[in-house]
């Protein structure tokens, strides 16, 4: 295979829309192809903006990627390239004037370096950048190209990948409150039914409903009713664990998908929602004058499948609420 071949293939490879690879792992395969493309002994990303110092190296024949420490001054040839955009060919970087030691490479003696910009959002390119140890031949002006090229295609699938990350978000999360929305409940639901079956463990939801809210907001409006909402969200999700999820469940209802979790071990999880909320001095509300009622319902006794959980726990909520407010309750056992 000839290089412009070897070239072309990564490329491809790099930029393929049925591989789905996440920011880090692009990252990663664009420095192993970089190095791959011009027989470099270490390749270097700076990402664009360069606010976090973000900093990642790769050397030739490692398994993984470390990071680096920001420059503590910026970096000399971000700003170059900033100012022209043409790619920076540097023979020997510890002789090279116009830098100042702060885009090298840890672990290689440099010799020839390559930087090409790299363009996000933000008006200061990052670079990719690919090093030889000193004493090896200079990069060629094909290599000038395939770094080019490559910079281009990673500057792309990294903007597509911010894209999809926040159309993904939108489609997953309830505009007003932030948390998932019933689409995303439902599948995820599902999903966490099946790997409690197949593993043989408990799960458990529990629903939380805010008490007489159609009253509150027809005393003190819809805005109010909207801010009360999204500080309900936040402190029910406060009372959860990191693996748990919570989704928002018509109007005024949330639900917690609580994954291995019995149903003593839901109620707790409960009880803590229900006082907290009880305890909470909302805005525009003092201690007390809201409260919700929650139900609780457990796989597999109260349901095996999401349509039949979902339905006990939705009934056991109700009866909360039609015997009175600020409760709790789950489905009723049969008599052995």
């Amino acid at each position: 295979m000839s290089t412009l071949d070897k070239a072309l293939k990564l490329l491809l490879e790099m930029t393929d829309p049925a591989v789905r690879r996440n920011r880090a792992e692009q990252l990663d395969h664009a420095l192993r192809t970089l190095i791959a493309l011009t027989d470099g002994d270490a390749a270097v990303v700076l990402s664009p903006g360069s606010r976090r110092g973000e900093r990642l190296v790769l050397h030739a024949g490692s398994g993984s990627t470390a990071i680096l420490p920001p420059p503590p001054t910026g970096s000399d040839v971000a700003r170059q390239l900033a100012a022209d955009g043409a790619p920076v060919l540097v023979a020997d970087l510890a002789d090279d004037a116009r830098l100042n030691g702060a885009d090298g490479c840890p672990g290689v003696e440099a010799g020839p370096v390559l930087f090409a910009a790299l363009r996000g959002r933000d008006p200061l390119p990052g670079y990719l950048a690919v090093y030889r140890r000193r004493g090896r031949v200079r990069f060629a002006s094909a290599d000038t190209r395939m770094i080019v090229m490559l910079a281009s295609a990673l500057g792309s699938s990294l903007e597509v990948l911010r894209l999809a990350s926040g159309a993904e978000k939108v489609a997953l999360t309830d505009d007003l409150t932030e948390v998932y929305n019933a689409r995303f409940l439902k599948a995820a639901l599902q999903r966490e039914l099946k790997r409690a079956g197949r593993y043989g463990q408990e799960l458990s939801i529990v629903m939380a409903g805010l008490d007489q809210y159609e009253s509150w907001v027809s005393e003190h409006g819809d805005l109010r009713g909207s801010a009360l909402l999204k500080e309900l969200a936040v402190l029910l999700a406060q009372q959860l664990r990191s693996f748990d999820l919570m989704a928002r469940h018509g109007q005024e209802q949330f639900i917690a998908v609580l994954p291995q979790t019995s149903r003593e071990g839901a109620m707790g999880v409960a009880e803590r929602m229900r006082a907290c909320v009880h305890q909470h001095a909302f805005a525009n509300a003092s201690a007390g004058e809201v409260t919700v009622s929650l139900g609780v319902a457990t796989f597999p006794a109260d349901g095996a499948e999401a349509p039949a959980i979902l339905s006990a726990v939705e009934r056991v909520l109700e009866r909360a609420r039609l015997g009175g407010t600020n409760r709790i309750e789950t489905p009723l056992r049969k008599a052995a």
